[in-house]
């Protein structure tokens, strides 16, 4: 059982990110509001409870104990999700609650989570009362000479004395909205109007939450504390869930999750409209979303499912979006994007074959490179109905072939980016490059439950030389085959850290009785560990060769999230472990050092990269509109200088703000593919002349 479910579990990297693709409605402005009375607990809420328990106390691989430690966790943790700014409750709001710190759990035993409601309603009317001063203060005749800031740094927020405190802090966010759409140049009336619309729409939006929303709310609460990726499910979710996993997905193709009051795209999906677009990346916020014909709306704020329900629709459709780049400092203008939904097939996700010259002494060596977007299948549908078979491992050994049949020297496999997908094919793929053998063990929640997944086929499709390109986003799958790759010391792994998901996820279903409302519980039963013994959890795959393309984010991945399940080992399968001698990759470091260092697009991408790790350290922004424009002024300048620095080396003219969207870099998205392609190939010469070197020597000797 734990084959077939590890196999579809491992696709999402992040526990909060959905594909907002499904063809759905869109959430309506005019939702009747859900008085009071109907936002208490039910007998179905009640069994949710019951059996949420259940599985975490007996199938999660990690269980916790809940008592009053816990209790008190779960009521800080769900007072964050629904005030994560501190700006609607006073201490006193909390305080009247804080009997029930070290109580949750014995009300969890007993099938009871009213308090939650309780604590909701107060919210939701504290938010109302605040809507109603924010709509005044909107009008206000904000001073922007003034030299005040606002302090952005939610880690050192508290919960206010008074409510004249938290007057004080919306007098600067309102600031703050109206400067950051003054800057975009929005006269000050249609900045007005869009804030009011914005934040009534806060209001009626929390105001049409059902007793289930509010109640899957509090139970992820609960549910975080064993790690990221268990999760608690409402129908609506559970819905959603069931149709991410179907890989026919219609949308624009990007998978988001939540930052503080922002939307964030975590991943850009192959194949899809966002991607062809080359205008959204990974890390973008969106701002507002509109649709076609329709007004803007503010998502700032916003659950991470409103905003899915926004954004998805009908193939054919078009969608606005307001995005602010992940590379621009906090408080910048957004930019404006039209997207058509479309269906984004599994073809389009499909592994794809090129190919790199490296010059050497006039001559040119060719090296193949296949791209691995995702670990993808359709098996189950073709036993189900027949029809062709569209795997990873089938695509990937047929493009071997033709390797095999060319002059290339050797081989790159890209998986930068690769989010996951079926664990077989991860294990599939690597016996195309090693005889036999173990490939990942899994190990189960209950004692000595240890599966080891293993190629039991000797026949090896490619036995060249290999290089396995991974970066951050490369995870769960991605991570099994790159760290097969390297403890059998059958590839040389280069690039970035990657992402460190190293857990299996199993969703249930919670209500047996028949309904048409069924929850589920997501839960992590499981966990990889490397043939080595050692985890991918956490810490990620560890590149041989890291990049020298910039400084590591040590804030991103699974080593980001509160309660992650940390690093460990388990013993060694039994293989026969290989690795490249220390020698060799020192000296192919030293190589790619010296190419790195004299070459225009790694220089542009460290000068990129210290420009977001300098925006993330930025906690206070200036609420004066001269010093804040000249600030941006100067980041743009710096970001357009090094840009065109960059575009001179390829022989490009300079760029300007207004006309850098319609110039792109040669190539468009394939430009950056083409740099790392080409620098792993010359990873992989040096790597040939160097063995080559070696066999001289011991042959003349």
């Amino acid at each position: 059982m734990l084959d077939k479910v590890s196999r579809k579990l491992i696709t999402f990297p992040i526990s909060a990110a959905l594909i907002f693709s499904f063809g759905l409605t869109n959430v309506s402005a005019d939702v009747k509001k859900v008085p009071d009375s109907e936002l208490t607990m039910s007998s179905d809420l009640s069994f949710d409870i019951h059996k949420t328990l259940y599985f975490l106390q007996f199938g999660h691989y990690s269980p916790k104990r809940l008592d009053n430690d816990y209790s008190s966790r779960i009521f800080d943790d769900y007072l964050k999700v629904l005030d994560p700014n501190k700006v609607y409750f006073t201490q006193n709001d909390i305080d009247q609650f804080e009997p029930y710190r070290n109580k949750l759990d014995d009300l969890l035993k007993k099938r009871d989570a009213e308090v939650a409601f309780d604590i909701f309603k107060l919210y939701r009317k504290r938010l109302s009362e605040r809507t109603d001063k924010i709509l005044k203060l909107i009008d206000s005749d904000f001073d922007f000479e003034k030299n005040e800031s606002i302090n952005i740094d939610s880690d050192t927020y508290t919960w206010a004395d008074s409510t004249r405190e938290i007057d004080d802090k919306w007098a600067k966010r309102i600031k703050n909205d109206t400067l950051q759409q003054l800057m975009a140049k929005t006269p000050i009336e249609e900045v007005r109007e869009n804030l009011k619309r914005r934040y009534n729409r806060q209001r009626d939006v929390i105001y049409q939450l059902k007793a289930d929303e509010v109640f899957e709310w509090f139970m992820n609460s609960f549910t975080r504390d064993h790690g990221p990726h268990t999760t608690y499910m409402s129908h609506i979710t559970a819905e959603n869930f069931d149709i991410s996993m179907s890989l026919q997905l219609t949308g624009i193709g990007a998978a988001l999750n939540t930052d503080e009051d922002y939307t964030v795209v975590n991943r850009i999906i192959k194949g899809g409209p966002a991607e062809k677009s080359g205008a959204i990346r990974a890390e973008d916020k969106i701002i507002a979303v509109g649709q076609d014909g329709d007004e803007m709306i503010n998502v700032i704020g916003w659950r991470l499912m409103d905003v899915v329900q926004m954004i998805r629709g009908d193939k054919g459709t078009k969608v606005r979006l307001d995005i602010l780049s992940g590379d621009q400092a906090p408080g910048s203008p957004p930019e404006r994007l039209e997207l058509v939904r479309d269906l984004i097939q599994l073809d389009d996700q499909a592994v794809k074959l090129s190919h790199v010259d490296i010059p050497d002494g006039g001559q040119k060596h060719n090296y193949s490179v296949i791209s691995i977007p995702s670990f993808y299948s359709n098996a189950d549908q073709v036993r189900r109905g027949g029809g062709k078979l569209v795997a990873t491992t089938n695509d990937v050994e047929n493009l071997l072939k033709k390797v095999n049949q060319s002059d290339s020297e050797g081989l790159i496999l890209d998986l930068r980016g690769n989010g996951g997908g079926y664990l077989n094919e991860a294990v599939s793929l690597t016996g195309l490059f090693i005889d036999k053998g173990p490939v990942v063990q899994v190990v189960g929640s209950r004692p000595n439950h240890r599966r080891v997944h293993r190629d039991t086929d000797s026949k090896v499709a490619y036995d060249g030389p290999l290089v396995v390109l991974i970066d951050r986003y490369s995870a769960s799958a991605s991570e099994i085959f790159a760290g097969a790759m390297q403890d059998y010391g059958r590839a040389l792994i280069v690039g970035e850290r990657s992402f460190g998901k190293g857990t299996v996820q199993y969703p249930r279903s919670l209500r047996d009785r028949s309904t048409e409302r069924k929850s589920k519980i997501k839960f992590t039963n499981a966990q990889f560990f490397r043939i080595s013994g050692s985890s991918t959890q956490h810490r990620g795959v560890v590149p041989d060769l890291v990049l020298n393309s910039g400084e590591e984010d040590i804030e991103f991945g699974e080593r980001s999230y509160d309660n992650a399940l940390p690093w460990s080992t388990t013993q060694p399968a039994d293989y026969v472990a290989g690795s490249f001698p220390s020698t060799l990759v020192e000296t192919l470091r030293a190589k790619h050092a010296t190419r790195s260092e004299k070459s225009p697009a790694f220089g542009f991408l460290r000068k990129n990269s210290s420009r977001i790790m300098e925006n993330k350290n930025i906690k206070e922004l200036s609420l004066n509109l001269v010093e804040r424009q000249k600030r941006r002024d100067q980041q743009e300048e710096q970001a357009l200088s090094n840009l065109n620095l960059y575009r001179a080396t390829l022989g490009l003219e300079p760029v300007t703000e207004e006309t850098r969207k319609d110039n792109p870099l040669p190539g468009e998205d394939e430009h950056w593919n083409i740099v790392f392609h080409t620098e792993a190939a010359h990873i992989l010469h040096d790597m040939n002349r160097s063995n080559k070197a070696v066999i001289t020597q011991v042959s003349g000797s």
